[in-house]
């Protein structure tokens, strides 16, 4: 059997519910290799990645971008495909990134994220922000290897960090694409799930904050917001306002939480 020349990066935490199907979904496609990366799971994760790979690693509870560019540094292709845990990859979907890629004189292509389900209000506002987005993200990502080992996945920062890592190497004068290659996600089904998530962003945003100046609007959920707003109203989709409501207070509470833990910071350090 002829592999692609991929290796596959997941990094895990608690993901038993999504992992088999995700790692049944990436094994259908053939890669040369698997690698799973565990944050120190507490439920089946491990019992279930071993059923595909025996390339198993702990990240040691350092966080998820930590995990996948250890993943990477342990992977021997040419090509990188970083695939998030509650991800599902049509048969055929890596070896169209590749081709694609290759054919291209880009660094980075991502394939187009639609929602597994839509059973849910948050499901489909989900599936909504994937259809009008217009840059990838890292969920189902295929990237050169040395471009992941020059410009390294932010350690320092437990959660995913798109925003980051794209702009760093589009600063380099490095270009990025969508595939027509189509990949699926488990998004968060219900309103708790889904607010965590985006307290965990806006935390995190202010570390980019730091690191970049205040002048990245990319990085303030009251200004982002406005136009997913407007783009409500122009898509016809005005019942998806409240997700984005709810998007914003998460955020922005998230970001005050950030801000606070900067001030303790820096007084501890006078």
């Amino acid at each position: 059997m002829d592999y692609l020349p991929i290796s596959v990066v997941v990094a895990t935490k608690n993901a038993e519910r999504t992992l088999a199907e995700c790692l049944d979904s990436v094994q259908k496609n053939n890669p040369a290799a698997k690698i799973v990366v565990d944050g120190l799971s507490s439920d089946r994760t491990i019992e279930i990645a071993s059923k595909y790979t025996d390339k198993i690693y702990s990240d040691d509870g350092k966080g998820f971008n930590y995990a996948q560019q250890f993943g990477v540094e342990q992977a021997s292709q040419e090509y990188i495909a970083l695939v998030d845990s509650d991800i599902v990859l049509p048969k055929g979907t890596l070896s169209i990134l590749l081709s694609e890629l290759k054919e291209s004189d880009l660094v980075c292509m991502g394939a187009r994220v639609e929602s597994v389900k839509q059973t849910t209000y948050w499901e489909r506002a989900a599936c909504f922000v994937e259809s009008n987005r217009e840059t990838c993200s890292l969920q189902a990502t295929l990237i050169k290897r040395d471009i992941l080992l020059k410009y390294k996945l932010d350690a320092n920062v437990s959660f995913a960090s798109d925003y980051d890592f794209m702009y760093r190497i589009k600063k380099e004068g490095f270009k990025i694409g969508t595939s027509s290659a189509i990949a699926y996600h488990h998004h968060p089904a219900g309103m708790m799930n889904f607010v965590k998530q985006r307290v965990r962003f806006g935390l995190e945003a202010t570390l980019y904050i730091r690191v970049y100046g205040p002048w990245h609007i990319s990085f303030w959920p009251p200004v982002t917001r406005l136009y997913w707003f407007a783009l409500c109203v122009i898509k016809g989709k005005p019942n998806y306002i409240p997700y984005f409501i709810v998007d914003w207070a998460a955020q922005t509470s998230g970001m005050i939480k950030g801000f606070f833990k900067m001030m303790v910071y820096r007084l501890k350090d006078r």
